[in-house]
């Protein structure tokens, strides 16, 4: 049991903020609302709170994808970096770095939203519809991500579902969970609320506020496979991908470009358009506001003043991969490096050499190609092609390796699965509703491989499952394709650590972590190594 006033007074005085219309993302507003003064009873009455909510998410994303990066296995330090960077990327961290010691604002995050949760009256009906219901739905859903983030990486939280808004509520005594005692509560909480609509708030300037919400069958489904539950993990990702007709689409690949069947050296490329949204299908979710309004993201400067900057190991990634266009013609390196790295801070290059300090391009495209303070800028939290790889992981570990690996090579469609050469049988035997892609929406479906490494689909050489002894085997190295998949298609986006995390915690294998991660560094890698091998180094401390 753990007293919230040991995590911070600040909640105690921030219950809610809110502003005018004129100014509806201006954060100098001081204009602050408690219980007894404000009830959520007309259907536009939480517009504002939600806005508030979503400043406070603001104030998570430098750290959200920072954590995940700099103590992966992608992204490293430079000579030019912040002691507090390069405490992180040492996991040496003091107490005074901006980046770890903010967890008052994610409980900030949780105490906004318990508010609303609260004080919301969900029985308002307007249209036929509770259309307050939304609202509530969304705060949960916030709330539940944001819990994720701290168990996973503080190693617990202090649980409360009530607003702390007073010193006798800071006082009390509240349970502190690991993220295995959190999650069912969590699951529990969400499972009712998975089949709300999100609510309509519409555009501020180029913010499109749609994206700004966490669906819940996603956090489900995230939930689920940290849990072990896998079957339950592949059905929400499923039904998801089905209820908002999310696929890979073929209009995202780039090809390298051929003549009189030989390679030219030049490519077509689409795929960096995945990562800006205002050119793709691809976003779910993200961290955003206005360059009007609200902090500035430090991602585009920290790269572009070369503070942090891509490992060898993300950059062997991409050039090593095997293009396949056909059996007798392929070439080395995968084409989704155009959009991740670069050797310039203002065009795409294709990586050549190790040992330079690259630019993250993803990070240059966190703001719009148009620079104007009317447009938005924002950290993507979920894409398409992470809620596909997310669902290969869950039904590879149910022993279906062949239909995971055709997640990566093929594609989702009826084709595919009806096609017993790329999946057999005894995967298909239970018809299971997860395994279900006959809808038409998902026809054009195309394996994520395929997005920078060719025909993949017709390859029969390089990309597949070899001969393995046992099915534990083949699961397992169809997951090492998986991770593999994970820093081709999202690296820098704030996921790696926590996809360690997740794949070395199944394992029981504290070595699958501490191997990948002590091989970008040079001086120091037996130190890393050894102290990641301890799992309690892989949590910050409060």
């Amino acid at each position: 049991m753990k007293k919230i006033n040991k995590i911070s007074l600040f909640l105690l005085l921030s219950a809610f903020t809110l502003v005018g219309c004129n100014d509806l993302l201006d954060v100098d507003s001081n204009r602050l609302v408690f219980t007894d003064e404000y009830q959520f009873k007309a259907a536009n009455d939480t517009l504002y709170s939600m806005f508030g909510i979503f400043f406070q998410l603001e104030k998570l994303s430098d750290s959200y994808v920072l954590l995940g990066e700099l103590r992966g296995d992608l992204m490293t330090v430079t000579d030019k970096s912040s002691l507090y960077l390069k405490e992180i990327n040492n996991y040496n961290i003091s107490d005074k770095n901006p980046y770890t010691n903010n967890i008052r604002d994610y409980y900030s995050v949780i105490n906004n939203c318990n508010y609303v949760i609260h004080n919301i009256d969900t029985s308002v009906v307007a249209g036929g519809k509770k259309v307050m219901y939304r609202e509530y739905a969304a705060c949960k859903a916030i709330r539940a991500w944001t819990y994720m983030q701290i168990a996973l990486n503080y190693g617990s939280v202090t649980y409360y579902d009530q607003p702390i808004l007073s010193l006798e509520d800071a006082n009390k005594e509240y349970p502190v969970y690991t993220m295995n005692e959190l999650a069912p509560i969590l699951i529990q909480d969400l499972i009712p609320l998975k089949d709300i609509e999100k609510p309509v708030f519409g555009s501020i300037f180029t913010y499109n506020t749609a994206y700004s919400f966490f669906p819940i069958r996603f956090l489900l489904g995230d939930l689920y496979l940290w849990t072990g539950q896998y079957e339950n993990a592949a059905t929400e990702y499923h039904d998801l991908m089905l209820k908002n007709s999310y696929i890979i689409s073929s209009g995202l690949r780039s090809t390298w470009q051929v003549t009189n069947y030989a390679f030219t050296g030049n490519a077509t490329v689409n795929w960096v358009f995945s990562f800006n949204s205002s050119y793709s299908n691809q976003l779910i979710t993200s961290i955003a506001s206005t360059n009007q309004y609200s902090p500035n993201f430090e991602l585009d400067s920290l790269t572009y003043n070369n503070y942090v900057t891509p490992s060898d190991t993300a950059i062997n990634n991409w050039k090593y991969q095997q293009y396949y266009y056909s059996n007798t013609l392929d070439t080395l390196g995968d084409l989704r490096s155009y959009g991740s790295v670069s050797l310039s801070n203002k065009e795409l290059t294709f990586p050549d050499k190790l040992s330079k300090n690259y630019y993250i391009m993803k990070y240059q495209l966190i703001n719009p190609l148009v620079d104007k303070k009317e447009t938005s800028k924002q950290v993507i939290i979920y894409r398409t092609s992470l809620l596909y790889l997310r669902y290969a992981e869950a039904v590879n570990r149910l022993n279906k390796p062949n239909l995971a690996l055709a997640v990566l090579k093929n594609g989702m469609n009826q084709t595919t699965l009806q096609n017993r050469k790329l999946i057999p049988q005894k995967e298909m035997a239970d018809s299971a509703a997860y395994m279900n892609f006959s809808d038409e929406r998902f026809t054009l479906n195309i394996g994520i491989h395929m997005l920078g490494s060719g025909n993949v689909n017709v390859d029969t050489t390089y990309y597949k499952i070899p001969n393995e002894p046992t099915i534990t085997d083949s699961v397992e190295y169809v997951e090492n394709l998986i991770v593999k998949e994970l820093a081709l298609e999202t690296a820098f986006e704030g996921n790696r650590f926590q996809d360690l995390m997740r794949v070395a915690l199944r394992r029981n294998d504290p070595a699958y972590l501490a191997n990948r991660v002590a091989a970008k560094y040079q001086d120091n890698k037996e130190a890393i190594r050894t102290k990641l091998m301890q799992t309690s180094n892989w949590y910050l401390k409060k």
